[in-house]
């Protein structure tokens, strides 16, 4: 899901849709072997500010990527260098088998984007999932 229309040629069993993450109606989409979010906020230029914005996007896909997941799915997601992703981190790391950083060849040295992959999603124990999600 996207807010602007997607002007690339994607597989053809890839789909981009335009939405609202915030808004996304979760029951009704099915379930998914991966889900990969680039969103990025619009930078003002302050790199804190512009790190603590990518962050509550990418918090936001995760809890998407939770709920549609596949036992053993994946999440990919853009973010920008900084220190607020600490806590966000130590829950991927309990509900994925790896975790890691990846800055591809294709992103300027220069740049504080990176990507965060996670891989072997374990699924949710409604009996332990943590307070941090709000339904």
């Amino acid at each position: 899901y996207d807010l602007k229309p997607v002007n690339a040629t994607l597989p053809a069993h890839a789909e981009a849709r335009i939405g609202d993450v915030y808004e996304l109606d979760i029951e009704a989409l099915g379930t998914f072997d991966v889900v990969l979010s680039d969103m990025a906020p619009n930078t003002t230029g302050h790199k804190d500010t512009d790190h603590l914005r990518i962050i509550a996007l990418v918090e936001a896909a995760y809890y998407f990527a939770k709920d549609v997941l596949k036992p053993d799915g994946a999440f990919v997601a853009k973010v920008f260098q900084g220190g607020a992703q600490h806590e966000l981190l130590k829950q991927m790391k309990r509900d994925f088998k790896s975790v890691k950083h990846v800055k591809p060849p294709s992103s300027r040295k220069e740049s504080a984007e990176q990507f965060l992959v996670a891989t072997g999603f374990k699924g949710i124990d409604e009996d332990t999932e943590d307070d941090y999600y709000e339904e």
